[in-house]
């Protein structure tokens, strides 16, 4: 492949539901281009693009690639992204470094969620939409398109209707020409327009027609007058109308007919890389000040790293964009936010799992460094003479959480080196230790996710793992007031050990401190020097409460008489007097379980509020306020829930809103639990203990 100039040079994300066929149309992509010599599978595993173990294993996408192929004397990277919602994280690194997007959809009845989300991500970007499967049982073009016009309004622009014979796709007309094509084999040939399909001709046409009328004034006028549009002011407007997102074009066809017009399209409608202002908010170190600029090949080299890889062979791999200048092979790079130099020996761009070196590569085009030192996703590679940095990629937050335990012994260790190389190339794990249950927590977007990655954990580093729910930190703190006596008493020949203390125990009303301690000794009744061993006794005990062992907070403990022995008091009886007081006076004090509580901030479109607010209903949550999001059908429904009832909530909402929901969650404060789940609890306890 040659190298390529900013002016020939397109980045194209491929959206859609899972199962629609993305992969596939991508495939036919690439062998229609002359990108491979034998047109991949997804049943047999052999694609470009869905090259990982799991995925072939699978039959589905998990991981986003980069495809480059060429047409027309253009270089097109194509973007393969899943279509599960658990991968959302390497849909929004295609999104970032693309220029414009082709969303897939299938030819049977329905606007599926799939697609719904794929318009919402690229509601910024030029589009295509590709109607595929026309040959599926029940597929229907007319009906589709009706669907996608109801939906998504006047943009869609539709420029072919499909020549159907016995239920399968044999050509198509394309109407912005007004010309029919016949596949022969895998070319087409051009043949009269069939007489007894005017009639479903005519009306798209006439939807082609008034979306070119729309584009300018000059048009408008000409359309009203009844005047014909030639060949190139329908070409003229109709990528004028793609390029500032009026007009979506509509295609059509299966997962290998009607590939060469999706490749057509791409290079006629779509922007290059040195059309586009590149989507990345630039700040300029040296002087602090921030600005968008284009793909500009004249400018200082700089690029911006969306995705790594951890290859089992070839190590780290890092995929960048050239956001402006020329990278060449061998050029250090310096690395703003870690203040280092990289330097690279070789250069490549990447072809699925294939890495192919080059010398240089463009502002605008796609490519790939192995074994960097410092680099990881989403930082800037630039010169160090020119500082710049990149705006991140805004990943959503991991909510689904469970605990990790080895199943087989002599793993420990390993397991946090083999999840650290997964956290690398996945923005969207997080893997911790919990400071308090002290249990290893694995946190991502669903249970797919989750599965997927213990399945890359045995298949790449031989590791297997269980999955268990996480323990609450819960505490416990008391209600009401006690006063007890708590005396420690020893003699065993010499010194003894003798220790008294008498202490109220009451509610300090700050559930923020484990304790507040006071004094209020009079006379002398414990010396001063005993004060410290007092209140290290009562730290020492709030670490554990007496219904669940759960930490204790919120305690007022004011020591107010005692007494001791010149000769056999010593700062261990004192600490073991107040042991004694904190045992006995503690559930005289009322003790009380509390829970973690949520804040919750739950996006849904507004005919799912009800669904929303019955479920938090049976969450013993409390909803604090609904507000509809101006000019969406969206609104935002505020709620403080229980922990313990949110553990598998990002299952449940994408369950009860088909994956139209999202949601963010913080902790906020402690409350009691109601006796019933208290129960519950101290039951566990005892169970596990």
């Amino acid at each position: 492949m040659r190298t390529y100039q900013s002016t020939e040079i397109g980045n194209v994300v491929v959206l859609g539901h899972a199962g629609c066929g993305k992969t596939s149309v991508i495939e036919a992509m690439l062998y229609r281009s002359g990108g491979s010599t034998r047109l991949g599978k997804i049943a047999d595993g052999t694609t470009t693009s869905d090259y990982d173990a799991e995925e072939m294993k699978r039959k589905v996408s998990i991981n986003g690639t980069v495809i480059p192929m060429e047409w027309e004397n253009c270089k097109i990277n194509i973007l393969d992204t899943p279509g599960y919602f658990d991968f959302v994280g390497e849909v929004r690194q295609a999104l970032k470094v693309a220029d414009s997007a082709l969303i897939i959809v299938p030819a049977t009845q329905g606007i599926d969620v799939g697609t719904e989300i794929a318009w919402e991500n690229a509601k910024h970007l030029p589009k295509i939409i590709f109607i595929n499967g026309l040959d599926e049982r029940n597929a229907s073009f007319d009906q589709k398109l009706a669907e996608l016009k109801e939906k998504f309004g006047k943009t869609i622009a539709p420029i072919q209707v499909p020549i159907m014979e016995n239920g399968k796709m044999v050509g198509y007309v394309n109407v912005a020409k007004m010309e029919g094509r016949r596949f022969n084999g895998e070319w087409t040939e051009e043949i009269p327009i069939p007489e007894e399909m005017m009639d479903e001709v005519r009306p798209v046409r006439e939807m082609i027609l008034e979306a070119v009328a729309e584009t300018s004034d000059e048009l408008l006028d000409k359309f009203m007058n009844g005047e014909e549009f030639t060949r190139e002011e329908i070409s003229w407007a109709l990528r004028k109308g793609v390029l500032n997102n009026e007009l979506v074009p509509v295609l059509c066809g299966t997962q290998n007919i009607g590939i060469q017009i999706i490749l057509n399209s791409i290079v006629a409608f779509f922007p290059a890389a040195a059309d586009t202002v590149n989507s990345f908010i630039v700040k300029h170190v040296n002087t602090d000040e921030e600005d968008i600029i284009g793909y500009n090949e004249a400018l200082a080299p700089s690029c911006f790293v969306f995705k790594t890889v951890a290859d089992p062979f070839v190590g780290k791999i890092s995929l960048f964009k050239v956001c402006t200048g020329v990278i060449k092979a061998g050029m250090p790079l310096y690395n703003t936010k870690k203040g280092e130099i990289e330097k690279p020996n070789k250069l490549y761009m990447m072809k699925g799992k294939d890495l192919v070196e080059v010398e240089e590569l463009h502002a605008g085009d796609i490519g790939a460094f192995s074994k960097l030192q410092f680099t990881s996703t989403n930082d800037t590679l630039c010169q160090e003479n020119d500082p710049v940095l990149y705006e991140d990629i805004v990943y959503p937050h991991p909510y689904y959480t469970k605990a990790i335990q080895a199943l087989s012994k002599g793993n420990e260790d390993k397991i946090s080196n083999a999840i650290n190389k997964l956290l690398e190339e996945d923005q969207t794990l997080r893997f911790e230790t919990h400071p308090e249950t002290k249990q290893q927590l694995l946190s991502g977007i669903g249970d797919q996710h989750l599965d997927i990655t213990l399945s890359k954990l045995k298949s790449k580093f031989k590791i297997e793992i269980g999955l268990t729910d996480p323990k609450l930190p819960y505490r416990e703190t008391i209600r009401g007031k006690a006063q007890v006596r708590g005396k420690h008493k020893k003699q065993s020949g010499g010194h003894g050990q003798y220790g008294d203390v008498e202490i109220i125990f009451e509610p300090s009303g700050d559930l923020s401190k484990t304790y507040v301690f006071e004094e209020k000794i009079f006379g002398g009744a414990v010396p001063k020097s005993y004060f410290p061993a007092v209140e290290k006794g009562l730290a020492e005990c709030c670490q554990k409460g007496v219904l669940a062992g759960y930490p204790m907070v919120g305690v007022k403990a004011t020591l107010v008489d005692g007494s001791y022995h010149d000769v056999d008091s010593s700062e261990m009886a004192f600490k073991l007097a107040t042991a004694i007081a904190y045992k006995e006076g503690i559930p005289k004090a009322k003790p009380v379980i509390l829970e973690p509580i949520m804040s919750c901030k739950v996006t849904v479109p507004e005919s799912y509020t009800g669904d929303i607010m019955g479920d938090f209903n049976k969450r013993r949550a409390r909803v604090m306020g609904v507000e509809p999001i101006e000019g969406t059908d969206q609104c935002v429904i505020e709620a403080e829930a229980p922990q313990a009832n949110m553990m598998n909530y990002p299952i449940d909402l994408r369950s009860m809103t088909q994956g139209r929901g999202n949601f963010d969650m913080e902790f906020v404060r402690y409350e009691q639990v109601p006796s019933d789940v208290q129960n519950q609890i101290i039951q566990k306890a005892k169970e596990e203990a």
